[in-house]
C-alpha cells in the first residue's frame, strides 16, 4: 500500500547542473505536483546553490500554465477547490515560517483552479513546508555541504518514498542509496520506472511494494 512522500533531489556540486535543473523541474512540476514521490525538497551544495537557484527561476519563467488539453502546457489545473486552498495555505505557511517565495510571473486562467509553479528558499529543515506533504507544485530548497549532513536531513521527515541523487561519481551514488530511508533512490534521473523493479516506501509512506517479484508475491497463493 503506497501512501504520501516528501521526495529528496538532492544535487552535489559535480553534478551536470543543466540537467539536474532539468530533472528537479520534471520531478515537482510533473502533473501539478499531484504525485505521491513528487521531488517536493531540493537540498544543493553550497558551492553552486546560487548558480543552482538562478538556473531554476530562469527555468520557471519558461513553463506554460493553462489549458491541460492544450499541447503546449506545461502545467496544468489544479485537482479541485479543495486542493488549491490547501496549496495557498501551505503558501502563507513558507512565508509565516520565513521563507522566501519566488513565483513565475507567467499568467494563469481566470476560469478554473490553477497555481502558478512555486519554490521557496532560506528553508529551515523544521518549516512545516519541508516536513508535510503540499501535493501541488511547490519546492522547498535547502542547502548542505557534506554528505553526512544531506542525508541525515533528506532522512529527517516521517516520509520514505523516493529520492534522487545528482552527482558525477558513482562512489557518491552508491553511498547515499545505502544510507537513505526510501523504497526508490534514482541517480541523474527522476521518476523513471522499471515494471521488473519494486516500487514502494518505508515509515509513513506505506507498506508493501508493487512491480516486479515482490509485487507478484502477494497474489500468489503457495501449494
Amino acid at each position: 500500500m503506497e501512501l504520501g512522500g516528501k521526495a529528496a533531489n538532492i544535487i552535489f556540486d559535480d553534478a551536470p547542473l543543466d540537467q539536474a535543473v532539468e530533472g528537479v523541474i520534471n520531478g515537482i512540476f510533473f502533473n501539478q505536483g499531484h504525485v505521491c514521490c513528487a521531488g517536493s525538497r531540493l537540498y544543493v551544495q553550497e558551492s553552486v546553490a546560487r548558480q543552482v537557484i538562478r538556473k531554476l527561476k530562469d527555468r520557471l519563467e519558461s513553463l506554460i500554465v493553462g489549458d491541460p488539453l492544450d499541447k503546449n502546457t506545461d502545467i496544468g489545473a489544479i485537482n479541485s477547490k479543495q486542493q488549491l486552498d490547501t496549496i495557498n495555505k501551505y503558501l502563507a505557511i513558507g512565508k509565516k515560517e520565513g521563507a522566501e517565495m519566488y513565483q513565475s510571473s507567467c499568467p494563469i486562467p481566470r476560469k478554473g483552479f490553477y497555481c502558478r509553479p512555486t519554490l521557496f528558499t532560506n528553508v529551515a529543515q523544521s518549516n512545516r513546508i519541508t516536513q508535510e506533504e503540499i501535493f501541488g507544485p511547490v519546492l522547498a530548497i535547502l542547502t548542505f555541504r557534506t554528505d553526512d549532513e544531506v542525508i541525515e536531513k533528506a532522512n529527517n521527515t516521517p516520509y520514505g518514498l523516493s529520492a534522487g541523487v545528482w552527482t558525477d561519481k558513482g562512489s557518491k551514488i552508491f553511498n547515499l542509496t545505502k544510507r537513505m530511508k526510501a523504497g526508490v533512490v534514482w541517480a541523474n534521473t527522476f521518476n523513471k520506472f522499471d515494471p521488473s523493479s519494486p516500487f514502494g516506501g518505508f515509515k509513513e509512506s506505506g507498506y508493501g511494494r508493487e512491480g516486479g517479484l515482490h509485487g507478484l508475491m502477494p497474489y500468489v497463493e503457495m501449494r
